[in-house]
C-alpha cells in the first residue's frame, strides 16, 4: 500500500519517503527537502514542497525560527494508515541536534551504508528497552541514535552520541560504563563539536580502563560529519577510518 493524496492519486516515491522521514524524526528543514528528497531546478523543488503543504501532508512547525516542517493532518493519517513510526514534533531547542543526527543517517542509508536507523525519540516511542543505556530516575538515557551499519561484509549495530555542550566527567563515566556492559553494539560513535569534549570523553575512558570498551569507541568531528558522513574521518583507538572504507572491506 502506498501513500496517496485525498483524491486518491499516489505520491511520488520521493515525496512518500520525505513524509516517512518527518514521521520518524519529528521535523524536516527545507534544506533537507532540497538536498535529499527533491532534485531539479529550485522552482520545481519549491513547487513540489508547496503541493505537500497545500494538501495538508506537511505544515510549518509552530515555531518562528524558519523553514521547519512537520506532518499535517493528512500526513499523520497516512502515517497511521501505513503503520509508519510516528513521533511528536521536535522541540525547537532540539532542531539542530536531531537534524544533524537524522539527516546524516538518512544520507548513509541512501548510500546503502546503513539501515534500520532510529533517533532517540523513535527509540523511546517504540519502547525498545534493549537499547536503554541508563534507567536511574531523571538519568534515563538512550543513545541519540542507533543504526545497522555495513562494516566488514556484514551489518553491525552502531550507537550514535552527538555531543554539543558536554557533560560532567562523572556523567560520562556512568554512560561509558553502561556501554561497557552492552555487548550488542560493535561501535559507539561520538560526534563531537570540539576537541575539549573529545578529551573529556577520552579522560573518562582512561579512568575506566576497559580495553574492550576503548576499542569500540570512535570519534568524529561534527562539521566533517554534517558535510559528508560517508567520508568523515572516524578516530578509533589505533587507527583512522570512515564508513566508506568500512563498508568496502
Amino acid at each position: 500500500m502506498s501513500a496517496v493524496f485525498k483524491n486518491g492519486k499516489s505520491l511520488s516515491p520521493n515525496a512518500e519517503q520525505a513524509l516517512k522521514y518527518v514521521a520518524k524524526v519529528g521535523v524536516m528543514t527545507k534544506a533537507v527537502w532540497l538536498e535529499s528528497f527533491c532534485h531539479g531546478k529550485k522552482r520545481w523543488q519549491n513547487w513540489q514542497l508547496k503541493i505537500l503543504l497545500d494538501n495538508d501532508l506537511l505544515k510549518k512547525h509552530n515555531c518562528d525560527l524558519g523553514d521547519y516542517y512537520v506532518l499535517g493532518d493528512q500526513g499523520q493519517r497516512i502515517a497511521k494508515t501505513l503503520n509508519w513510526s510516528l513521533v511528536d514534533p521536535v522541540n525547537p531547542r532540539q532542531f539542530r541536534h536531531d537534524e544533524l543526527v537524522a539527516h546524516s543517517l538518512l544520507k548513509l542509508e541512501q548510500k546503502s551504508i546503513c539501515r534500520n536507523w532510529m533517533i532517540e525519540k523513535e527509540i523511546k516511542n517504540s519502547h525498545k528497552t534493549k537499547f536503554l543505556i541508563q534507567d536511574q530516575g531523571e538519568q534515563t538515557k538512550y543513545p541519540d541514535a542507533i543504526c545497522e551499519a555495513y562494516m566488514g561484509k556484514n551489518y553491525h549495530l552502531v550507537a550514535i552520541e552527538y555531543e554539543r555542550n558536554g557533560k560532567t566527567l562523572p556523567r560520562y563515566r556512568r554512560i561509558l560504563w553502561s556501554y561497557n556492559k552492552l555487548n550488542r553494539f560493535s561501535l559507539v560513535l561520538f560526534i563531537v563539536e570540539n576537541e575539549v569534549l573529545k578529551k573529556r570523553i577520552k579522560s573518562s575512558l582512561k579512568h575506566l580502563g576497559r580495553v574492550a570498551l576503548i576499542e569500540k569507541i570512535g570519534f568524529v568531528d561534527a562539521i566533517e560529519w554534517q558535510k559528508n558522513p560517508q567520508t568523515a574521518s572516524i578516530e578509533l583507538a589505533a587507527t583512522r577510518t570512515n564508513f566508506e572504507k568500512l563498508s568496502s572491506i
